[in-house]
């Protein structure tokens, strides 16, 4: 019997609930029913007497995000409203004007960092892409300082600056006016940066910036390349690599041809990779890096489309009639692009031989150009193959600390040293290399594109040149340290700006080691 609704009840049987509880059941959500938790009265004991308040978190509760958003956002506005009133009254426009385009450059950036960030799969990504663009800019600030403060304007950034700034207005006013006949790298360089100061005015200050984002993207294009060319490759240590180390922050950051070509490297680089990996939009994306590259510097051109061609002659595919087709196509595409580059290089250098004979005294030639300044050294220029190895440890690692001459030299040899370590270091993934060039043209264009520049430059007699070519070849060498691993089960995690996406995200790739679709 149930005392509390009197019916009987068998042994081993839940009383029923009454008619009332059964109405209180329906008409409350499972929200309510859920069990109160127990709290010091309801257990018979006696509540301690409230706390009291912070006095600072008064309005704490009332507060929004939105609203703190907005405050913050006002302080932000009225601050640079004021240094900007105060440098119109007091710096040239070189300062003033940089105020003004900053916010819609900053805007730019931040919008186009968030896109890409997003599609990334790796978390880690999104961190590190929007620290490296900080670390770009103030890589770019210090390649101004030394630039227009320690070396007092004399660089070849003034130069470009003079020329931009006697052409701008002629532009606005639609008088625009370029001798493309004669025009070589440098002309080209003058015009380019008219075109920059017609849109922002002559300031120097924002010209670095604009140009610090070129290479910055072209750094981010380098990236997606080598994703796409290999999905099972230490992508978060060429990421690293990629983007801070400190040659890549500070010589591809002024107003400059670096900075430009590294941004038209990106594009080539992203386009051979679309490219190997049977990708839509490929061939716009070479033509595009063709021409860019080639109006700055043809033998830069001449050099990654040669890359090219050998990748092509060596990718693998399948025995089917389609496959064999699209194989001899790329390499009639790749070699009437080469040859034409080829081309337009002898004829800026002034010699229409093609032997390796000519085209060694062209590079002494120019190799001895470099001999100025107060950085020149003893080049060891590649003779015969016996020769390579040291022009590769010249070209890749020097200058050393005890050859280093002033601040700007030693941290690059601070950075020698350890890209020369992290290549001992890499020797695991070295040794995989004969295996992977064999399926993996990719990999075959950056060892190719190394080794070319290793011989183009080894005639350089100057550590400064040097290393400030050097940053054009320096992404295609980090792909050969950056090459798949062989690693535990455990290791895939993610922490920080370090470790991999987790193994399901890596496996839906858009192919397997190597990236290259047989067809």
């Amino acid at each position: 019997m149930s005392r509390r609704t009197g019916r009987s009840v068998r042994r081993g049987q839940m009383p029923r609930p009454s008619s009332r509880a059964r109405r209180m059941v329906r008409g409350r959500s499972p929200r309510r029913l859920m069990a109160r938790p127990m709290t010091r009265r309801s257990a018979g004991v006696l509540a301690a007497p409230p706390r009291p308040r912070n006095p600072f978190l008064v309005f704490s509760t009332s507060v929004r995000p939105w609203a703190v958003g907005l405050t913050l956002a006002a302080f932000v506005g009225a601050g640079f409203a004021f240094v900007w009133a105060w440098a119109i009254g007091r710096q040239s426009y070189n300062v003033w004007g940089a105020l003004l385009v900053a916010p819609l450059f900053i805007a730019v950036n931040a919008l186009l960092i968030w896109r890409v960030a997003a599609r990334e799969p790796s978390p880690w990504f999104a961190r590190l892409i929007g620290f490296a663009f900080l670390a770009k800019m103030a890589g770019t600030m210090v390649r101004y300082y030394v630039a227009y403060v320690v070396y007092d304007g004399a660089s070849d950034a003034e130069r470009y600056n003079l020329a931009a700034a006697f052409q701008y207005r002629s532009w606005r006013q639609g008088a625009v006016t370029w001798d493309l006949e004669t025009a070589r790298g440098t002309q080209y360089m003058e015009l380019i940066t008219t075109a920059v100061y017609t849109v922002i005015g002559p300031t120097t200050l924002a010209a670095f910036m604009v140009y610090g984002a070129f290479a910055f993207w072209g750094a981010y294009l380098l990236y997606r390349a080598f994703r796409i060319a290999l999905p099972d490759g230490d992508h978060r240590r060429y990421a690293l690599l990629v983007f801070l180390l400190p040659s890549m922050l500070y010589w591809p950051s002024s107003i400059g041809k670096e900075s430009w070509l590294m941004l038209f490297v990106g594009v080539t680089a992203l386009g051979a990779a679309k490219f190997f990996a049977g990708q839509h939009g490929s061939m716009a994306l070479l033509a595009t890096g063709a021409v860019g590259t080639a109006l700055i510097r043809p033998h830069i051109a001449v050099l990654l489309f040669a890359a090219l061609l050998v990748a092509q002659l060596f990718r693998p595919a399948s025995t089917q009639v389609t496959g064999i087709l699209n194989k001899f196509g790329g390499i009639f595409v790749m070699g009437a692009a080469a040859w034409v580059l080829a081309t337009q290089s002898a004829e800026l250098l002034g010699t229409d031989d093609f032997s390796w004979q000519a085209v060694s005294e062209s590079l002494d030639m120019a190799g001895a150009r470099t001999t100025v300044g107060g950085s020149e050294f003893t080049p060891v220029p590649v003779e015969s193959p016996l020769g390579f190895p040291a022009a590769a440890l010249t070209v890749l690692f020097r200058p050393f600390p005890w050859e280093a001459g002033n601040a700007q030299m030693l941290v690059q040899s601070l950075e020698g040293l350890f890209l020369l370590a992290l290549t001992v270091a890499s020797w695991p993934r070295l040794r995989r290399l004969p295996g992977i060039l064999r399926c993996n043209p990719y990999v075959v264009f950056s060892l190719v594109y190394t080794g070319a520049f290793i011989v183009a430059f080894s005639g350089f007699a100057n550590f400064g040149i040097l290393a400030r070519q050097r940053v054009l070849m320096l992404p295609f060498f980090l792909v050969l340290l950056a090459l798949p691993a062989v690693r535990r089960r455990n290791d895939l995690d993610d922490e920080g700006f370090g470790g991999d996406e987790a193994e399901s995200v890596r496996h839906q790739e858009v192919a397997s080691l190597g990236g290259v679709r047989r067809r």
